[in-house]
């Protein structure tokens, strides 16, 4: 197995200790238990940042019964130095919980509309300036994936190439769409806006930014927007687990790959013989670390952050 170097934190770049979430277990049994981890792989600097609130939106704050709490994950992927990342891992779910205040119905709440304002707000907040004490701010981005998971919803909310993928009776189903400067009506969005996609080491914005949409980059709109793709799924029973990951685990691994893997761990059924993968608090934690290591074997050169949400006990 391959040796990793996982930090403790996204401010410290240089300490080799292991991050993990504790397996949250929510009162009304929204999910089973979750893991995440974060690699700083084979880059200088650790960019991508994670977060992770069980009960975000609680029910204490409804009039509505307890089915409508929801748990909050996200995956940040930061370019051109972590401070654009670490804001988004620190504000976006204050954001949301502020666009949302004073909705006595969550059901009735225009998700799309509210993400798509959150990931607007929190752009305005890097491109002002006023949040991040960093020189280079105008060539700092982020990529952001986020889920909220209730008892009976799954929303999902993407800008960039980071990706949510669902893992439904046995089969991966993405719940987002990668952008990429080659995706067609990408491509077309951002000529339409005077920009240029050119091949340079992959196709890029302008031959510099490998994805499309990104919170922050300033100095790249109107191409780049931080408009998210916004997604709406009612869960089922045959629902498994939710797998959140950077680019650094899906540029190495195909979706069912990942799924197959997961399970095999939820299930308990990869050995625990590296020493890297000891010491897991959960099955998810440990179902996480395995798709980080086997990223890491199988080329990955960029930072891997992952999030395991298990949705059920898996026999």
């Amino acid at each position: 197995m391959v040796s990793m170097n996982i930090i403790e934190d996204d401010h410290d770049h240089d300490h080799h200790s292991k991050k993990y979430d504790v397996p949250a277990i929510p009162t009304v049994g929204i999910l089973v238990s979750h893991g995440s981890i974060s690699v700083c792989g084979r880059r200088r600097e650790m960019e991508d940042a994670i977060t992770v609130i069980p009960g975000l939106l609680p029910s204490s704050n409804r009039k509505r019964p307890c089915d409508h709490d929801f748990d909050f994950f996200a995956v940040y992927d930061g370019h051109g130095g972590s401070a654009v990342a670490n804001l988004c891992s620190e504000q976006l779910h204050k954001i949301l919980v502020d666009e949302i205040q004073g909705s006595s119905n969550l059901d009735k709440i225009d998700w799309e509309n509210v993400m798509v304002s959150c990931f607007l707000k929190m752009d305005e907040q890097v491109v002002s300036g006023k949040e991040v004490e960093d020189e280079n701010i105008k060539s700092i981005g982020s990529t952001a994936v986020v889920a909220l998971i209730s008892k009976d919803k799954i929303i999902v909310a993407n800008c960039g190439d980071s990706r949510a993928v669902l893992s439904r009776a046995g089969l991966p189903n993405p719940l987002s769409q990668d952008h990429k400067p080659d995706r067609i009506d990408e491509r077309d969005r951002i000529e339409a806006a005077g920009g240029t996609v050119i091949n340079w080491d992959g196709s890029r914005v302008l031959g510099v930014l490998a994805t499309s949409r990104s919170i922050g980059d300033r100095y790249l709109k109107p191409y780049v927007i931080s408009v998210p793709e916004v997604g709406i799924f009612s869960r089922t029973e045959s629902d498994e687990f939710l797998i959140l990951a950077s680019d650094g685990l899906w540029d190495v691994m195909s979706n069912k790959m990942a799924c197959q893997i997961a399970r095999k761990c939820l299930k308990g059924k990869v050995a625990r013989r590296s020493s890297s993968l000891l010491g897991h608090p959960s099955n998810a934690a440990f179902a996480a670390a395995v798709l980080a290591e086997v990223s890491m074997a199988r080329g990955s050169k960029d930072n891997i952050s992952v999030v395991v949400v298990q949705l059920k006990k898996l026999i």
